[in-house]
């Protein structure tokens, strides 16, 4: 394969001086150009689209650096570099050069090695700039595919264990109903816990990889510390107890009754911190502390505490620990499971808040994990000096005020009339079932061309469906497509997106496409039915 040479035009009024630069350059396998002035130059560029140009500065017409300013406008560096040849040595002029992207230059007069020399510390350069821009470029490609396939993933995992999950909640509350065996409720608890184990997996390769690609969303809203610690340590109370563990709140006051921050990603670092403790202490006591850190001249910041009595870690294994998919030894992964993913969320997701996680641990007795996020602008923010009753203790929930409520809501769909359109069986008779069980009439569209044409046959009979629930992934004619086609006649009805897609961006594709709003797999069968009847509600009020 022949070698391609280096493009190289000289711009010179000069006839001495482009005979010297080519003479100099002859030799080292150039293929060589030359233009008469600047306006000439400047043409020669854009119609040779040279690696280099060695420009004259003074010439008449247009001058090397109206010329330099062009390419600059035009081209990036690494795809044309331009190397100044100038009589002036005083400075200025190299220095305005360098300001306005000339790669070097070349005084006036040169020895055949140094003009050479020049020229090929340019070559190199050159090449260098274009295999970083080449390797740069794959990269992102790399990226790009590992986020389609992080997709696609999640939607052929997400997509059987909606049934997988919705089956078995619906097995459960039979069970419960006719009083089947223990081993028939314990196998059913068994396979929905380890089915929650797997979507926390899947979850957490999603997170990290869209922490990665700078695509996760961080909110910064009110929020109260203390309302955050109750409710994680409630969440996690249930592990706790099924230990023999107990679990402490402590904090330091005063304490800002509100911060600006995502109170979701911060129970998400907290449930795992926590959540970890749990899986290494056999024995003891495991206590969150929150307290404000304030110095002078930085940010405020609240930082949670997690303290437990467990197992430890050297500093070999400390100097490991927010790597992903590591743990502080291979047997800890054996003994106590995991995929090492949780730590380095966490700690991304700390700075992601404007803080970070540190940590200090003893072996054989136990660790200390400190999260910290930044809190805001504290001025004239309530600092407590004691906890503040909790809303859970001072209100009641409507179903307990009110006892006829949940007879009212024991068919919240009554009346109601969905379209389906989901190509999976198993997908298609639990979610029928779970519609049905609301008291919803269910029609079953198998793909996306059979959901538009009942939609488009009930627009013109004028009888609209309540809600069309679309899947977004279907033969024939996609979810996409078919709603886009559905808009296009008319059709104003609302449209519900339901994808095992889970990345960022997805929602928002759906949107786009037309829908009124998004249900992610395995669906969550109290929620998907809230979002229905809202809609439905909000619907009819509106009319």
């Amino acid at each position: 394969m022949n070698k391609q040479l280096s493009k190289i035009l000289i711009v010179d009024d000069s006839d001495v001086v482009r005979r010297i630069l080519c003479t100099a350059l002859t030799q080292d396998d150039y293929e060589l150009h030359t233009a008469v002035d600047g306006e000439d130059g400047r043409q020669k560029v854009h119609e040779l689209k040279p690696d280099i140009v060695l420009l004259d500065v003074e010439m008449p017409i247009l001058d090397g650096f109206a010329v330099l300013h062009e390419i600059r406008e035009n081209y990036k560096i690494e795809e044309v570099a331009v190397i100044m040849v100038t009589s002036h040595n005083d400075g200025k002029g190299i220095t305005r050069a360098f300001e306005e992207g000339a790669f070097d230059y070349i005084p006036k007069p040169a020895t055949d090695s140094e003009i050479k020399a020049r020229v090929r510390n340019a070559i190199r350069a050159l090449q260098l700039l274009r295999e970083q821009k080449t390797l740069r470029r794959e990269a992102e490609t790399a990226n790009q595919s590992k986020s389609a396939f992080l997709a696609n993933m999640s939607h052929e995992i997400r997509t059987p264990m909606t049934a997988i999950l919705g089956y078995t909640e619906i097995l459960e509350l039979e069970a419960k109903t006719h009083q089947m065996p223990e081993l028939f409720m314990d196998s059913l608890d068994t396979i929905k816990r380890n089915g929650g184990h797997l979507m926390e997996l899947i979850n957490d390769i999603l997170d990290l990889s869209k922490i990665e690609a700078g695509k996760l969303d961080i909110e910064s809203i009110a929020c109260s510390p203390q309302t955050i610690v109750e409710e994680v340590l409630e969440l996690v109370q249930v592990r706790a107890e099924a230990k023999g563990l107990k679990l402490e709140a402590g904090y330091q006051f005063p304490l800002p009754s509100k911060i600006q921050s995502d109170p979701t990603r911060i129970r998400q670092i907290l449930i795992n911190l926590i959540g970890n403790a749990i899986k290494f202490t056999e024995v003891g006591t495991i206590r969150l502390e929150t307290e404000l850190l304030e110095a002078p001249g930085q940010e405020p910041q609240i930082q949670f505490t997690v303290i437990d009595q467990g197992i430890g870690m050297t500093e070999s294994q400390l100097s490991n620990l927010f790597r992903p998919f590591t743990q502080a030894d291979s047997s800890t992964t054996r003994k106590y499971g995991g995929t090492g993913l949780g730590l380095t969320i966490c700690k991304r997701l700390a700075n992601m808040l404007g803080g970070d996680i540190s940590v200090t641990s003893e072996l054989n007795q136990g660790s200390r994990f400190s999260a910290a996020v930044c809190t805001g602008n504290l001025e004239g923010v309530e600092r407590l000096q004691e906890l503040t009753q909790p809303v859970s203790q001072e209100t009641q929930s409507t179903a307990e005020k009110n006892p006829q409520y949940c007879v009212i809501q024991e068919f919240p769909l009554k009346g109601r009339k969905i379209l389906l359109a989901e190509d999976g069986p198993d997908n298609q008779k639990l979610i029928a079932f779970i519609l049905k069980k609301a008291g919803a009439e269910v029609t079953v569209a198998e793909n996306g061309e059979v959901a538009r044409q009942a939609a488009l046959k009930a627009l013109e009979i004028g009888l609209l469906y309540d809600v069309i629930l679309m899947d977004m992934q279907m033969p024939v004619l996609d979810g996409y497509e078919a709603t886009q086609k559905i808009r296009e006649h008319g059709y104003s009805g609302p449209i519900i997106s339901l994808t095992a897609n889970a990345m960022e961006g997805d929602r928002e594709k759906c949107i786009n496409a037309g829908c009124n709003d998004h249900i992610t797999k395995p669906v969550n069968r109290k929620k998907m039915v809230e979002l229905i009847s809202a809609i439905c509600s909000e619907e009819a009020a509106a009319v």
